[in-house]
């Protein structure tokens, strides 16, 4: 694409952002008193009919799926739930998972997603910390919840929900009004990792939610007629307020699946999908798989990503794949909703490496370490805020200060903006590693690797890997007066606290640690180690 057509296309897309901007912070002040649910049930008022969600060969219609939720408050309300209680979900991806969310929020309480891969020791500490009253899961999690109990004494009700079995609609659902509810009121709490290792719990309001329903479908550009958009990565990430839920806002379908390449595809092709998000990975798989079976994707008109950057040459191989496909590039973390910028699908390549522009009603900025506006194309700290921003953590009112400093959301990633207005990110400010989409910090693997009898020091960096991105390498330091611990033991140390995708797959040891002159690691020196054996191997 020319440099000037770039230029004139991005301040179009600019000019259209802004625009939208205005539109959506206008609809938000008229939305006040409602809950989300609420507010999704008045935009399906004249779609009743209509599909809404479809799910291992079920479908609901926009009604069928309103009853569904009404039938789930009532049973809730039953439990003993009441406004503001707080009820976790341990679920795999299902259409009974967003009846339960919905109706969770519809009653004026607040949701907690549980990550499914998390160990009983993980979940123990959420559940207590987010003082829940209820856990809805399902028989899968039977074991897990068990362990909770037995070893960590933590004993919350649960509601198991037989997710085989088509979702119950009743008759004649026994409803109740929507509460009126602040729109600051908490809607829902995504745990994310802290940088001390202990998670973090990121309050969203029903206002906040609402915004990146608004936000989302144009920044992603799955607002189309008719969208038929596919969820196959979990519903439990924050990624589902932007990249899946809003769908229904829009009055298109939502189809929901667990990943699993053959079968996504093939969904793909037998539902003629015409968006879907997925982690870079994932796209690679399919590539890969649908190469070998000699086959397109030319229905998805939209493919969004994120959570990594692809390389061009990756670009051209997925869009050799889906053919007739806009490829979305976008960031935002779980305190903005899920979403701050996205790069348009027309500049996937002439503007490749840059995370985007701000969709509408984000402002963004660059700030350096004293929080004053550096000068375009200067690296700094990317900070942002918007109506989609979270309230704050939960039960942490530094964190908070912290993080919401003097009203920006401070990302904690570095990064400059071009002069037409594009971010590019150049590191992170936090030693984040992201494998496949999943957000690890480094401190909270380290701090389980120095509970181990034999390791003295840690020090875990993200080892480049083609498909995931990013895995987990762990530098460690032993007694040298001792035979080091196998890497086996080492393994098997870090799963009983640690979800498996956390666990190292690969384990150097060293002497000593490299160290700055007050003692801190340098993780450049050990990045620089791992990147000099690569080149060696290569």
């Amino acid at each position: 694409m020319q440099a000037n057509l770039v230029m004139d296309r991005l301040g179009t897309f600019a000019a259209t952002r802004s625009e939208r901007g205005r539109e959506i912070l206008a609809e938000l002040k008229t939305a006040a008193g409602r809950t989300y649910t609420g507010l999704l049930r008045e935009r399906a008022q004249l779609r009743l009919e209509q599909p809404a969600v479809v799910c291992r060969g079920r479908t609901l219609t926009y009604g069928q799926l309103l009853d569904a939720v009404d039938t789930a408050r009532h049973v809730l309300r039953e439990r003993g739930v009441r406004e503001q209680d707080v009820v976790t979900l341990l679920m795999n991806n299902s259409d009974h998972y967003l009846v339960w969310y919905l109706a969770v929020l519809g009653l004026g309480a607040v949701a907690v997603p549980l990550n499914n891969r998390l160990v009983a020791a993980e979940l123990a500490f959420i559940l207590g910390h987010s003082q829940s009253v209820l856990t809805i899961s399902e028989p899968a999690f039977a074991m897990v919840l068990e362990q909770v109990r037995a070893a960590h004494g933590l004993a919350v009700p649960e509601l198991v929900v037989d997710v085989e079995a088509c979702v119950t609609v009743a008759a004649s659902p026994q409803t109740q009004p929507e509460p009126r509810i602040e729109a600051s009121a908490p809607a829902a709490i995504y745990y994310t990792s802290g940088t001390t290792g202990k998670p973090k719990g990121v309050v969203h309001t029903h206002a906040s939610l609402f915004a990146d329903a608004l936000q989302s479908p144009g920044a992603w550009e799955y607002d189309h007629d008719d969208a038929r958009l596919l969820a196959v990565t979990p519903l439990f990430h924050i990624a589902a307020h932007t990249c899946f839920f809003p769908v229904l806002f829009t009055g298109g379908t939502l189809y929901i699946d667990q990943y699993s390449t053959e079968r996504t595809i093939d969904l793909v092709r037998r539902e003629r999908i015409t968006a879907m998000f997925a982690v870079p990975s994932i796209l690679m798989l399919m590539v890969d798989k649908a190469r070998a079976l000699g086959i397109v994707l030319d229905s998805v008109k939209t493919l969004d990503f994120g959570a990594a950057p692809m390389s061009i040459a990756r670009l051209g191989e997925v869009q050799s794949l889906f053919l007739n496909a806009a490829l979305v590039h976008g960031m935002g973390q779980t305190e903005s909703g899920g979403t701050l910028v996205t790069l348009p699908g027309e500049l996937a390549v002439a503007r490749a490496g840059s995370v985007g522009l701000p969709m509408a009603a984000v402002e963004v900025a660059i700030f350096d370490h004293e929080d004053r506006e550096v000068p375009r194309g200067q690296v700094g700290e990317l900070v942002a805020r918007g109506p989609n921003v979270m309230r704050g953590y939960l039960r942490d009112e530094a964190a908070t200060s912290a993080t919401l400093r003097n009203g920006w959301l401070h990302t904690g990633d570095l990064g400059f903006q071009s002069e037409e207005g594009l971010i590019t990110l150049v590191d992170r400010k936090k030693d984040l590693i992201i494998r496949g989409g999943e957000n690890i910090y480094s401190s909270e693997v380290e701090q389980v690797l120095l509970k181990h009898p034999l390791v003295k020091a840690a020090a875990v960096v993200g080892q480049p890997d083609a498909l995931f991105g990013e895995q987990v390498c762990a530098f460690l330091s032993t007694d040298p007066g001792l035979a080091p611990p196998s890497v086996e033991a080492l393994r098997s140390h870090c799963r009983d606290s640690l979800a498996d995708y956390k666990v190292p797959v690969a384990f150097r040891f060293v002497e000593e640690m490299p160290l700055t002159s007050t003692g801190k690691i340098m993780k450049a020196e050990l990045r620089a180690m791992l990147t000099a054996t690569e080149q060696k191997n290569a």
